[in-house]
C-alpha cells in the first residue's frame, strides 16, 4: 500500500529522520493513518505513533520530522489541591523541605535551534529531559517526595524566577512541560533573526537569581543542588562594559561564595549542549571555582553536545548525588561544618596488622547519676567477653565455654587494668563521626603480652579535635548508657510472651564502653572509647534499622503527612509555650497525653501504636514463628513507649550472637531521638532528629507479633529516675 503513495524527502528532511532514528515506513503510515492539521501557513502537520512530520502544502514534500513532545500527565483535582497545600505548607515551615533544587535555564536566542536529537529544539530538550530523568524518573522510583522542591529560572539579558519552591509530585511535571512550550515555534529561517535580536546570555543575573533561591530554604538537613544549563558563552563582559577577564572573575567569586554558604549541602551540575564550535570554557572554570573552594561542595561540568541521552546522564547524575547528600544530613544534623581526616584503612593495604603502643593515664566511664565520666580503677567491661543481659542470672557465652564474671567477681578477683594499650597503625572500619581501630590491653610492648580480650577503640574522624578528648565521647556514652537500660527493661519484660523461654528467647543488649586516655606525643592526652570487639566474622554485621525509618539497611525517604502537620499548627495555635528545663522534675512527671500528635494524628498515633492488640490472643505462640529481628523493631517501639513517648533507641545495629544462651543481639553505636518540651536540640547528640525522627520511624513500622503479645505501655513517668538512679 505504501508504494502507492509517493513523497520526496528533502536533504534536510532526511537529515533530521536519521539523526532521530524515523524511518521514511513510518512516513508513509502517518499520511495513511496520522492526523492532520494545518500549521506554518501552508504546510501540514501529521501526527502518528509519537512522531510529528511537517510536509509541504501538497503532501508529497517532507520538510523534518521530530518525535511527539512529551505528553502532560493526568492529574486531578485532588491531586492539584494536593500540591497546592503541601506548596502551603513548605511556605510556612520550610524546615520540612529535604532537598531543593533551582534549575537555570538559558531562553536566550540561540535555544531555538533545531539541533537536538530528538527534540524539537534545544529549549524543549532541556526541560523535556529535566521533567522526564529528574523528575518522574524518581516519582516513579520513589526517590523523591512532595519533601522535596523545585525552582526555575530562566535567563537571557535578566534572570526570573518562574517556578518557586514547588514539591514533587505529577502537578511539578506538568508544569515543567508547561514552560517548554512557552515560546512557540520558530522557523530555522527566523533562528538567526531570533538569536540576534535575544541572543545575549547573561551569567551573572542568573546565578545572582539562583544564589538567593537556595539561600529561600537553608537549613542545616536540607539538601542544595544547582543545575544550570547553557548552550554557548556569556555576554556578562557587554552588559557591564567590562573586560571578558573581569566578568569572569565576578561569576567565579559569585559561585565561590554559594559553594563556601553552602558547603557540603550543594549539588552544582552545570551542562553544556549544542554545537561545538561554541565556548564552554566559562561553565569549566567555574566549577574549577566552586572546587577551588574546598567547602565540600560537590560540582561537575558535563558537555553533552547535540545528543539528548547526555543530557539525560547528566541531569540522572544530579540527582543521585543530591539523594546522597539528602540521606548524609538527615541522618547527621550538620551543625558547623568539621572537616574529616583524609584516612587509610586496612583493607586499603595488603599485610597484617601492626600495633602501636600507649600508656594508660586514666580510665573514665560515664555515671548517668550525675550526668559525667568518673573514673574508674577496673578493666574495661569491653576487654571481658560478654556482659549481663540482667541482674537476676548470669550469662553465657558458648562459644568461650565459661561463665562471664560480674563486674564485682572481676574486682575480686584482681583483675588489674594493664598498663597500655595496644591500638593498630591502621583503623578497619569508619563513619560519619568516628574511625575504628582494633586494640588490646597490654602487658608490655608484644603481642604475646595481650591480656584479655580484643576490642574496638573509636575516636574522632574530624580534623577539629576537641580540646578535651574525654568529653567528645560523652555523647556516645550517655546514648548508649541509656540504650543499655531501656534494653534491660524490655528484656525483662519478655517472660510476659507466652512462648518465653529463659534460653532460646533472644535478648537485647548494648557494649558497654568506657574511655581510656593514652600518653599520645602528636595528640597529648588522646582519648579513645572502647568497647567489645564483636566477632563480626562469624556471626555478620546487620544493621536492622537506621534514624531515619530505614529498615535492614535499606534507606527510607518519606513523605510529608500534609494533614499531619496543619494539625501540629492547629494545635500550635491553642497552646502556650512553657520552657522547661531538661530532666527537670516537672518534666518527668508530665502527664501519659503529653507529646501525642495533635488533632487527627492524636487517634492515628494510637492506632498504629497499638496496631489492632486486641487480635494478639489469637497468635501462634510458638516462638520458632517469630522471627528474630521482630524483637530489634518491638524494641525501638518499646523504648518509645516506656518513656512516655520521650525518647525513642533506633539506629540498631551489631550481631546475633546464636552461641548465647540466651542468643543475644549485641549492639552498638545506637541513636536516640528526645522529644524536648524546652525546644532543645541534638539533646543525644547529631544523630538525634527529635520529634521529627520518631515519626520517620512509625512512617515505616508495623507492630509485629512480639509487638502485640508484650501489649505495650507508655505509662512509666519516671523512666529518668530510674536510669539515673541505677548502679554502674
Amino acid at each position: 500500500m505504501s508504494g502507492l503513495i509517493s513523497i520526496l524527502s528533502t536533504d534536510h528532511g532526511r537529515l533530521r529522520r536519521e539523526q532521530r532514528d524515523i524511518s521514511k515506513r513510518d512516513l508513509y503510515k502517518a499520511l495513511r493513518l496520522g492526523t492532520k492539521e494545518r500549521c506554518w501557513g501552508q504546510r501540514w502537520k501529521i501526527e502518528y505513533d509519537g512522531i510529528i512530520f511537517i510536509v509541504d502544502k501538497t503532501m508529497s514534500v517532507e520538510v523534518t520530522a521530530f518525535p511527539s513532545p512529551l505528553a502532560l500527565a493526568p492529574v486531578d483535582a485532588k491531586g492539584h489541591i494536593l500540591h497546592n497545600r503541601t506548596r502551603d505548607l513548605l511556605e510556612r515551615k520550610p524546615e520540612l523541605c529535604t532537598s531543593h533544587t533551582v534549575l537555570v535555564v538559558d531562553t536566550s536566542g540561540s535555544m531555538t535551534k533545531h539541533d537536538i536529537n530528538l527534540h524539537r529544539d534545544r529549549q524543549v530538550a532541556a526541560y523535556s529531559v529535566t521533567a522526564m530523568e529528574f523528575v518522574a524518573e524518581q516519582l516513579f522510583k520513589q526517590t523523591a517526595t512532595n519533601s522535596d522542591v523545585v525552582s526555575v529560572i530562566e535567563f537571557d539579558t535578566t534572570a526570573r524566577e518562574v517556578l518557586s519552591r514547588e514539591p514533587f509530585s505529577w502537578t511539578l511535571y506538568n508544569k515543567l512541560l508547561d514552560r517548554r512550550d512557552s515560546r512557540t515555534f520558530k522557523t530555522r529561517g527566523l533562528a538567526g533573526v531570533l538569536d540576534a535580536l535575544c541572543g545575549d546570555t547573561n551569567y551573572i543575573p542568573a546565578l545572582e537569581a539562583a544564589d538567593k533561591a537556595l539561600r529561600s530554604i537553608d537549613h542545616d538537613r536540607c539538601a542544595l543542588s544547582l543545575l544550570f544549563l547553557s548552550d554557548g558563552s556569556p555576554t556578562d563582559s557587554i552588559a557591564l562594559n567590562v573586560t571578558p577577564l573581569a566578568a569572569k572573575k565576578l561569576m567565579a567569586e559569585k559561585i565561590t561564595e554559594m559553594a563556601q554558604r553552602h558547603e557540603e549541602k550543594l549539588n552544582i551540575q552545570m551542562i553544556g549542549f549544542g554545537s561545538a564550535s561554541h565556548d564552554f570554557s566559562v561553565l569549566e572554570d567555574l566549577i574549577e571555582a566552586a572546587q577551588l573552594a574546598q567547602s565540600g561542595t560537590v560540582s561537575k561540568f558535563t558537555y553533552c553536545g547535540k545528543i539528548a541521552d547526555r543530557i539525560g546522564t547528566a541531569v540522572s547524575s544530579l540527582a543521585s548525588s543530591t539523594a546522597q547528600t539528602r540521606t548524609q544530613l538527615l541522618e547527621h544534623d550538620r551543625g558547623k561544618t568539621r572537616t574529616r581526616r583524609e584516612v587509610t584503612l586496612e583493607s586499603d593495604v595488603q599485610g597484617d596488622t601492626n600495633f602501636n603502643y600507649y600508656k594508660i593515664l586514666e580510665h573514665y566511664i560515664y555515671n548517668p547519676g550525675n550526668d559525667s565520666f568518673g573514673l574508674f580503677p577496673d578493666v574495661p567491661p569491653g576487654a571481658v567477653a560478654g556482659t549481663e543481659v540482667s541482674s537476676s542470672h548470669h550469662q553465657y557465652d558458648q562459644e568461650q565455654k565459661k561463665k562471664i564474671p560480674t563486674s564485682k567477681e572481676k574486682s575480686e578477683g584482681g583483675k588489674e587494668l594493664p598498663p597500655l594499650l595496644a591500638i593498630s597503625w591502621l583503623p578497619y572500619g569508619q563513619g560519619a563521626e568516628r574511625l575504628a581501630f582494633r586494640c588490646h590491653l597490654a602487658r608490655a610492648t608484644s603481642e604475646n603480652d595481650f591480656a584479655f580480650n580484643p576490642m574496638v577503640a573509636k575516636e574522632t574522624i574530624l580534623v577539629e579535635r576537641p580540646d578535651d578528648n574525654v568529653q567528645f565521647h560523652e555523647d556516645f556514652c550517655k546514648t548508649q548508657s541509656l540504650a543499655a537500660y531501656l534494653a534491660l527493661e524490655f528484656n525483662n519484660r519478655l517472660v510476659a510472651l507466652p512462648w518465653n523461654n529463659e534460653t532460646n528467647t533472644p535478648q537485647i543488649i548494648f557494649l558497654p564502653c568506657s574511655v581510656l586516655v593514652l600518653d599520645d606525643p602528636e595528640w597529648r592526652d588522646r582519648g579513645v572509647l572502647v568497647e567489645k570487639k564483636l566477632n563480626v566474622e562469624k556471626y555478620g554485621w546487620r544493621k536492622y534499622n537506621d534514624n531515619a525509618g530505614g529498615l535492614d539497611g535499606k534507606r527510607y525517604h518519606a513523605p510529608i503527612n500534609v494533614e499531619r502537620e496543619f494539625a501540629k499548627f492547629a494545635k500550635l495555635d491553642t497552646i502556650d509555650d512553657t520552657i522547661i528545663q531538661e530532666g527537670s522534675e516537672e518534666e518527668d512527671s508530665s502527664s501519659d497525653d503529653e507529646g501525642t500528635k495533635s488533632g487527627e494524628e492524636d487517634s492515628d498515633t494510637d492506632a498504629r501504636l497499638q496496631d489492632n492488640h486486641q487480635d494478639s490472643t489469637k497468635q501462634n505462640d510458638d516462638q520458632e514463628m517469630v522471627d528474630p529481628t521482630e524483637y530489634i523493631h518491638a524494641f525501638t517501639h518499646f523504648s518509645y513507649l516506656f518513656t512516655n513517648r520521650q525518647a525513642m533507641v533506633c539506629d540498631l545495629q551489631g550481631v546475633y550472637n546464636s552461641d548465647m544462651i540466651p542468643p543475644t543481639f549485641e549492639l552498638t553505636d545506637p541513636a536516640i531521638h528526645y522529644r524536648s518540651r524546652s525546644g532543645k536540640n541534638n539533646v543525644f547528640g547529631r544523630t538525634d532528629l527529635g520529634e521529627d525522627g520518631m515519626d520517620l520511624f512509625f512512617d515505616t513500622h508495623h507492630c509485629n507479633q512480639v509487638c502485640k503479645l508484650m501489649r505495650l505501655s507508655r505509662k512509666n513517668k519516671s523512666w529518668q529516675k530510674q536510669w539515673r538512679g541505677r548502679p554502674l
